[in-house]
């Protein structure tokens, strides 16, 4: 099976009390919105990854950013639709087949690069070419695992983690701030990323 038909696959199993389970896990989440308030309050923001639309209606009440959101999962994007304002644009796709015709001024992924870690500098290049110059991207996910055990959990539920994700980042783009926290007294790292499309 494919990579991203077995994402789909999996999220239509998860996508009915994802919303339940996901803060759980899934920090930082709130943070980033933050950071983007701060920084981007009327952009054209783009969420890939953008699952139930749970980042989408934060950023809806707090900024005034344009907002569009891309998933893979029809199952995630149907909860999506339900509860997200009608004029947030939502599309059936992923980053490497989106092509909008246009560039934002920010772009924001949310525990997506972990779902598919072999693909991490792809996916980097492709949301870079997505963002117009100086535009920011925003990057909330795993860093590192804390144990042997912990590692072995989560590869089996089709997560990967590691240092490399932040150093691409890093290696990408011009970084603004970022944050490294401990999950859990240190059974994963999590970390939140901001850094600018700054042209040579």
């Amino acid at each position: 099976m494919e990579k991203k038909e077995s994402i789909i696959k999996y999220y239509k199993k998860q996508s009915g009390f994802y919303d339940i389970t996901r803060p759980l896990f899934l920090f930082g989440r709130g943070e980033i919105v933050k950071w983007i308030a701060e920084t981007n309050p009327k952009d054209l923001l783009l969420e890939a990854g953008c699952g139930t639309g749970h980042l989408l209606k934060s950023l809806a009440k707090n900024t005034d950013c344009v907002l569009t959101g891309i998933d893979l999962s029809p199952d995630m994007l149907e909860i999506a639709q339900r509860k997200l304002p009608t004029e947030i644009n939502l599309h059936q796709t992923d980053l490497e087949d989106f092509n909008p015709g246009k560039k934002y001024d920010a772009v924001l992924l949310s525990y997506v690069f972990t779902l598919d870690f072999a693909k991490n500098v792809e996916q980097i290049k492709r949301g870079k070419q997505l963002l117009k110059p100086n535009g920011r991207i925003y990057v909330v996910d795993f860093h590192k695992y804390g144990s042997a055990l912990y590692k072995r959990y989560m590869n089996w539920h089709g997560i990967e983690m590691g240092v490399e994700l932040l150093q691409l980042l890093e290696s990408e783009f011009e970084t603004n701030r970022k944050s490294i926290r401990k999950a859990y007294g240190g059974v994963w790292e999590y970390f939140i990323y901001e850094g600018a499309n700054v042209e040579d």
